[in-house]
């Protein structure tokens, strides 16, 4: 499925949505939603980088800091 920018315009048009970023954001929302690992990889990756402490990659992978330590360094 492609969504084209006229869809968007359509969403913001019949005030659907307020602006883009809150498509974006309710997408990814969903995609997350719908794909749960999505959300460790997505907090491995953050922890790895150097972007968030073990204790927020944890909490954004809906773990423990036990679990996602576990998870982690497999």
């Amino acid at each position: 499925m492609v969504i084209n920018r006229e869809e968007i315009n359509a969403l913001l048009r019949m005030n659907i949505y307020r602006s883009k970023e809150d498509i974006i954001t309710d997408a990814i929302r969903a995609l997350l939603e719908s794909k749960p690992q999505l959300k460790v990889e997505i907090a491995m990756d953050l922890y790895k980088n150097e972007k968030v402490s073990l204790w927020r990659a944890a909490d954004i992978a809906g773990m423990t800091m036990e679990e996602f330590k576990e998870n982690s360094f497999r």
